[in-house]
C-alpha cells in the first residue's frame, strides 16, 4: 500500500482540530446541561492531547478513518435526560460542520489579503475542511459508538430495550462489515466530497464578489 506521507503531515493539524472539537463540544454541551464528569476528567479543553487516542490518530490520518478518546457522560445529571444525551451527541457532529465552515471563511480571507497565500498552508487549512467534513458525517452513522446511533438509541430506547442490547452486543462485527463490504465510500465519504464540492462552490462565489 502506497502512503503520500506528505499528505499524511499535511493532515494531521486538521485531524488534531477534528478531533479535539468534537470531543471537547461533547464536553462542554454536558457541561453545560449539569454534568460535571468531563470538567473533572480534564476533558473541558481544546488541547488536542487531553482528546487524542493514539491508535485512532494515525488510522484517520492515514484512513481517514479513525476516533478519539470518548469523553464520558453521566446522563443522570441532566434534567432532561433523553433530549440531554441527545443535544450531547449532536454536539460533536456540529462542532466539526462549524468548524469546516470556520476554515473555509479563514482560508477566503487569506486569499483576499494575500493573492498568493503559500501552498502549504492552503494546503493546511483545505484538509481542516475536508476532514471536518467527514468526521461529522461519520459521527452520525446509526452505527456503535458513533454519535448518530446514540442520537438513535436516545429517541428510541425505552421502546426498544432489546433490540438496542442485542445491536450493541455486534456493534463491532456491524461496524467492520459495514467497512469492508464498501459502505465507508458509500455513506461516508461519497456524500462527504458532495458537501465539500458544494463549500467549494461557496467559496468561489466569496472570492468573486471580494476580490
Amino acid at each position: 500500500m502506497y502512503i503520500n506521507w506528505i499528505d499524511v503531515l499535511l493532515s494531521l493539524p486538521a485531524v488534531f482540530l477534528a478531533m479535539s472539537f468534537h470531543e471537547f463540544a461533547h464536553a462542554f454541551t454536558a457541561y453545560r446541561l449539569g454534568d460535571p464528569t468531563p470538567k473533572n476528567q480534564g476533558r473541558l479543553t481544546l488541547d488536542p492531547l487531553a482528546h487524542v487516542d493514539w491508535l485512532g490518530l494515525i488510522l484517520f490520518a492515514l484512513f481517514k478513518f479513525g476516533w478519539a478518546r470518548p469523553v464520558q457522560v453521566n446522563s443522570s445529571n441532566f434534567k432532561n435526560r433523553k433530549w440531554g444525551s441527545i443535544l450531547v451527541s449532536l454536539s460533536g457532529p456540529i462542532a466539526n460542520m462549524l468548524l469546516s465552515f470556520a476554515a473555509l471563511a479563514i482560508s477566503v480571507a487569506i486569499v483576499v489579503a494575500f493573492p498568493y497565500p503559500h501552498a502549504v498552508l492552503m494546503g493546511i487549512i483545505d484538509r481542516v475542511v475536508q476532514l471536518n467534513i467527514v468526521f461529522a458525517i461519520l459521527n452520525l452513522l446509526p452505527i456503535p459508538p458513533f454519535d448518530g446511533y446514540h442520537i438513535i438509541k436516545g429517541l428510541f430506547y425505552r421502546r426498544n430495550v432489546k433490540f438496542f442490547w442485542n445491536y450493541e452486543y455486534y456493534g463491532m462485527f456491524i461496524l467492520f462489515a459495514f467497512i469492508l463490504l464498501g459502505g465507508f465510500n458509500l455513506i461516508v465519504r461519497t456524500p462527504a466530497q458532495y458537501v465539500y464540492q458544494q463549500m467549494m462552490y461557496l467559496q468561489s462565489l466569496l472570492l468573486s464578489q471580494l476580490r
